[in-house]
């Protein structure tokens, strides 16, 4: 069992979805992002909602603007006539292009078994990553088609293997990081198969998800 988690350095890059936001006119306006981003529920943003049996967790719709991100307003929301089924559409597209430039640190053991992945980077859309169908792809070989996410903080996702894995071995550890972190997500432990996202328990210091 690792005593630490291994926490590389951030990576940085720019991607792009072409869509128009508020602010400027339509002629000053530049490219930006839109995506759904992981959150803890102790946030409030004006649209949320929580994954498939999520409690502590909330999918939060964000774009980018002049200052970094923002949350969408209800106001600013359905001035777009932004819908759910928009938002994971390009979600999907950002995502997909998340997971082009961020490459994952695998974790392995004394035998050079793959324990655990790490994707890290400096990058406010990451947890976006997880709606791109490219997510399970980069995993599939080293950890197979099912797996486990647990989004600890808005820059790191840890993933683990749902067949054969250990991540219970893993649980305080985690549990430490969370609460030291200064961006949290949540404890809850997410499963990713064919049937796409869903939220199956949540860790704590002695137990393991439900």
């Amino acid at each position: 069992m690792a005593n630490r988690f291994k926490i590389p350095s951030f990576l940085f890059f720019c991607c792009a979805v072409f869509v128009c936001l508020p602010g400027k006119a339509a002629a000053e306006e530049k490219a930006r992002r839109v995506g759904i981003i992981f959150e803890g529920s102790f946030e409030s943003p004006d649209i949320s909602k929580k994954p498939p049996g999520g409690e502590s967790t909330l999918m939060v719709p964000f774009y980018e603007w002049d200052y970094g991100i923002r949350s969408f307003s209800t106001e600013e929301w359905e001035k777009r006539e932004l819908t759910w089924d928009r938002s994971l559409e390009l979600s999907r597209s950002l995502g997909d292009q998340i997971m082009e430039e961020v490459e994952p640190e695998l974790i392995r053991d004394d035998r050079g078994v793959v324990q655990y992945a790490i994707l890290a980077a400096k990058e406010p859309f990451l947890s976006t990553a997880a709606f791109s169908d490219q997510f399970r792809v980069k995993f599939e070989e080293t950890m197979g088609k099912s797996l486990y996410l647990v989004f600890i903080d808005r820059y790191v996702i840890y993933v683990f293997p749902a067949v054969g894995g250990t991540l219970e071995d893993y649980g305080p550890a985690l549990v430490d990081e969370f609460q030291s972190t200064p961006l949290p997500v949540s404890l809850e432990v997410f499963f990713l198969n064919d049937d796409g996202l869903r939220v199956i328990g949540e860790l704590s210091r002695n137990a393991t998800p439900e």
